[in-house]
């Protein structure tokens, strides 16, 4: 196996016909090679050697055309390339088909499966199982009529996916106030926002935009406008997720499952829906005295006798947190964007003995967009790893989230050869403004973090089959690696490293915070005080029962939506209703008493469509393992190299090419618990 190839970036600055053409030729690397396999072997002389590793080559070689593709379609500034893209992966993504919807194939797979090959590591067994799965579920066992409609569902389910995912790039609209009714939010915030010419604010519905009105305006009744506006957008999500989530369940249903989720399983760490809502309930039940409790202090601090609206949340959260002396916006002004994404490489550099540097003459096709940074990724021995893209702010037609995107899978291709990948951080943090740098919340640093962590993951996987690369392992272990960075966000040593007063980047910047400080005696301290950073590592498990039950109620309703009793319940079922009913019971929020103004915040994001569907519940069930990991092996030594590199090696590194499960009870050296979960979340009584 040969490591260390240095290969170029892709391009990005693909016309519509050229994206149309690199579809025609995945389509046709995928013909030729399916061919090759079909045409060559017979079921009685079909081996692992001939068939499977045929076509885990073609697979990886699908995947490494079809990701440059993919991003553009969630990232390109241009209305028109983002929907050619989507039409090209379309067109694209139906080379998979050949793959797992050809029946002369799927002999050939069936031959090989039982024969049941002895000797295979465990990668190639779980490889075969699980493109032996793939093909059963694409009803290549159902009678012809059957067949029929299932062919019909899968072809309506990528179109709907398509649909949705481009509306997720399109305008959210925006929310006309007053400056008095916006009172609370920064002048600088306030002058990002246009003026209309009757002199009101055009706020538009970028996460952004509508988190920093939850969290500051004190306006009551413009909170609740901009919530129910957000909640609101891309409306004809609702109906492709609905007609998605009935189509999912049917087509489980024709293949022989209860529901969709049941169908999931099989490749899931969880193995039953039933244990997953054990688990569910279980955390729902730990939870309630912490969100009584909670609650009963938020009502309070409101003081009017008036419920906690969902519009309430990220404000009295704020406000408890300004009580402790924890202001989420001087916070920010310690950790400007370039700054903290500096120091935060320099940490992963360390401990994950890596040398990371930005590629200073990156050519304009080789971005998507100007404010796109390109880092080179590589062993401390000089070996080339990968790059890491960075794409941090917020613009017309970008995906509106955050999130770590593939741009070239890792695999080892047919001569041996490792090929490296490259990945992207998809963020959408506060940009900056004429009177300062970008700056970070606290909770952007925690997301950043996070979101790097799934990059780390994406460029240090090393396997054989790019269908198991990074974190594509079981979808309810991949967010595990993510979530155990978090961590490092709440240590007082790496808050201090990751910060430095924004005026102290330039004399510029200085003079600038004096005009915007007339009144301050001196310039701030250049890192974080010890006093504010003392009270916001006391703060984090401020209302942390709340958010997490949030989480709960929102896995529940994933739940609710993909594992119903009968097709009919689930054709009767309000999912608008049941949306905000689950979060409801969960958590004890209140939504608008007018039924009408609910919104479908179900469909404004990726998740259940797309990424997370009959999976959410893996944010709670990964935490766990996540903080078992923290706890046991990091706690203590958190930026130890070798510590680093073993969790690296032991976890990063092998992908989702082992059990999951087994993996991590090796890393821990026994079988993991959930006690150091239900400390972290505040709950005393923990099980031991």
């Amino acid at each position: 196996m040969t490591f260390g190839n240095v290969l170029p970036p892709p391009k990005f600055d693909l016309t519509p016909d050229e994206m149309f053409s690199k579809a025609d030729y995945i389509l046709e690397l995928a013909k030729d090679g399916i061919y090759d396999i079909t045409s060559s072997v017979e079921p009685e002389d079909a081996t692992y050697e001939n068939v499977i590793i045929p076509i885990g080559h073609v697979e990886n070689q699908l995947s490494y055309e079809i990701e440059p593709l993919s991003i553009l379609e969630s990232v390109s500034p241009s209305a028109e390339i983002r929907a050619a893209a989507s039409k090209a992966v379309k067109m694209a993504r139906e080379a998979w088909e050949l793959i797992y919807d050809n029946e002369e194939l799927f002999l050939l797979i069936d031959a090989v499966k039982h024969q049941r090959p002895a000797n295979l590591d465990e990668e190639s067994g779980r490889f075969l199982a699980d493109l032996h799965s793939e093909c059963v579920e694409k009803g290549l066992n159902l009678p012809e009529a059957e067949a029929e409609r299932y062919s019909e569902i899968r072809h309506r389910k990528y179109e709907l996916h398509s649909a949705f995912v481009a509306n997720l790039a399109t305008d959210p609209g925006v929310v006309l106030k007053s400056d008095a009714e916006l009172e609370g939010l920064p002048r600088s915030k306030l002058e990002n926002f246009q003026i209309d010419e009757q002199g009101r604010r055009r706020i538009p519905l970028h996460r952004t935009n509508a988190d920093a009105i939850m969290r500051q305006c004190t306006n009551e009744e413009t909170r609740r406008d901009v919530w129910a506006a957000k909640e609101s957008i891309y409306p004809e999500n609702a109906a492709y997720f609905r007609e998605a989530v009935l189509l999912r369940d049917e087509a489980a249903r024709l293949l022989g499952f209860s529901s969709y989720n049941h169908q999931l399983v099989r490749r899931r760490m969880m193995k039953s829906p039933e244990a997953v809502m054990n688990l569910l309930r279980a955390i729902e039940t730990k939870l309630k005295p912490l969100v009584k409790m909670e609650m009963d202090a938020l009502r309070k601090l409101r003081g009017d006798g008036e419920p906690i609206h969902f519009w309430d949340l990220a404000y009295y959260d704020s406000q408890t947190l300004k009580g402790r002396n924890v202001n989420s916006d001087v916070v920010a002004e310690y950790f400007p964007a370039d700054f903290v994404l500096g120091r935060m490489l320099g940490m992963f550099e360390k401990l994950f003995q890596l040398e990371i540097s930005e590629v200073a003459d990156i050519k304009d096709d080789e971005v998507w967009h100007p404010d796109v940074k390109v880092y080179k990724v590589s062993e401390l021995g000089g070996l080339f790893v990968g790059y890491l893209y960075m794409d941090l702010y917020p613009r017309e037609g970008k995906y509106n989230s955050s999130a770590d995107f593939n741009i070239r899978p890792s695999y080892i291709d047919r001569e041996g050869r490792y090929m490296p990948s490259a990945t992207a951080l998809i963020c959408n943090v506060t940009p900056p403004t004429k009177d300062a740098p970008a700056l970070l919340h606290h909770s952007d640093v925690i997301t950043i973090f996070h979101e790097l962590g799934h990059g780390m993951h994406d460029l240090m996987g090393r396997t054989r089959y790019a269908k198991y690369h990074g974190w594509r392992g079981r979808r309810d272990f991949c967010e595990a690696p993510s979530q155990l960075l978090e961590f490092f966000c709440w240590l007082p040593q790496t808050l201090k490293l990751m910060s430095c007063h924004y005026s102290y980047l330039s004399q510029e910047y200085k003079q600038q915070w004096e005009r915007m400080n007339p009144a301050a005696a001196k310039q701030p301290e250049k890192q974080i005080p010890d006093e504010m950073l003392s009270a916001l590592i006391a703060a984090k498990n401020v209302n942390s029962a709340i958010w997490t039950a949030r989480q709960v109620g929102l896995s529940i309703f994933d739940m609710k939506v993909h594992n119903p009793s009968s097709h009919e319940e689930l054709e009767g079922l309000d999912i608008a209703k049941e949306y905000y009913t689950s979060m409801t019971e969960a958590t004890g929020l209140q939504g608008p008493e007018d039924e009408a103004m609910l919104g479908n915040g179900y469909s404004t994001t990726a998740h259940f469509m797309w990424g997370q569907e009959a999976n959410y519940y893996s944010y709670i069930s990964t935490r766990i393992l996540a903080a078992d990991m923290w706890n046991t092996c990091f706690r203590d030594d958190p930026m130890n190299p070798e510590t680093g590199l073993r969790y690296r090696q032991m976890v990063l590194d092998k992908g989702g090419s082992v059990d999951e499960a087994k993996m991590v009870a090796a890393f821990l050296g026994r079988e993991p618990n959930s006690d150091a979960y239900l400390e972290e979340i505040g709950v005393e009584d923990v099980a031991k």
